[in-house]
């Protein structure tokens, strides 16, 4: 596997899991602007604009996860973004609290936006996925299995005692998981789910279900120091905490009454 394209500057690279983050973010922009129910709820500038935010708040998410979960460190480890680390719930998480206070501000509805989001936001990890199956990130176990990879590169992010030994290709099956979601949420969710936020708690407890689950083979989990916390990593901890929010959102939506107009206006 290949980490990088070419070298920028210094210890910059044209790294292979950043352009598959921009080009996650480019066909989840592509394809809901394209989608007939967003001119219902904003325009397509409101909608780049958003983008741009959201971009910038998810990896600044998605990185302070990744430094909370892998602490100590030093300050300049910490902002080494070029040598890639994003916590992907971290990005979740810090844009679901970021996006209700910017979609207030600019009187757009919160729910049919989250909503149809929700619908691509698998689409976007699955692409970002394959950046990680590159780069060597969010690498897996040792393996027996036939599909077991192996990574030589020196400067592929996972540690030099699983190098040249199968390991687990977890990052591509997330990637294949996440875009089983997102068929599920675009030819049968959406159809079907007709009450605000429920498409956006759904996808919530899909992507959190995948990523618990996937833990389970991964090679980079991180565990706190408490004994009894310690049956699951981190990150499973953090997606049980998403999946139990969402199912919430998911009852609580469900027991509202209707409101007249369709789910996707600004009504």
């Amino acid at each position: 596997m290949l980490p990088y394209l070419f070298q920028i500057y210094g210890p910059m690279y044209a790294n292979c899991y950043g352009i598959a983050i921009a080009t996650g973010i480019m066909v989840f922009a592509y394809f809901v602007n394209q989608d007939p129910r967003r001119a219902k709820i904003l325009s397509s500038e409101q909608l780049n604009t958003m983008i741009l935010w959201g971009t910038l708040v998810g990896v600044i998410g998605g990185r302070l996860l990744w430094v909370a979960s892998n602490w100590p460190m030093s300050c300049y480890e910490a902002l080494e973004l070029w040598e890639g680390g994003f916590a992907v719930l971290g990005s979740i998480i810090a844009i679901l609290l970021f996006l209700p206070a910017y979609l207030r501000k600019n009187q757009i509805a919160i729910f049919p936006l989250l909503d149809l989001a929700a619908i691509y936001a698998p689409l976007l990890q699955s692409i970002a996925r394959i950046g990680c199956f590159l780069a060597g990130c969010c690498y897996g176990m040792p393996t027996n299995l036939g599909w077991g990879v192996i990574y030589t590169h020196p400067d592929v992010a996972v540690p030099l005692e699983l190098r040249y030994l199968p390991i687990h290709p977890t990052q591509l099956y997330s990637s294949l998981i996440l875009f089983v979601i997102f068929l599920l949420m675009h030819h049968v969710f959406s159809k079907y789910v007709t009450k605000p936020g429920q498409l956006l708690a759904i996808y919530l407890m899909l992507s959190s279900l995948e990523r618990f689950l996937v833990d389970f083979w991964r090679a980079d989990q991180e565990f706190f120091d408490l004994e009894y916390l310690q049956i699951l990593a981190i990150h499973q901890w953090v997606a049980f905490g998403i999946f139990t929010s969402a199912l919430t959102l998911f009852i609580y939506q469900n027991n509202r009454k209707q409101q007249n107009g369709s789910k996707w206006s600004n009504n």
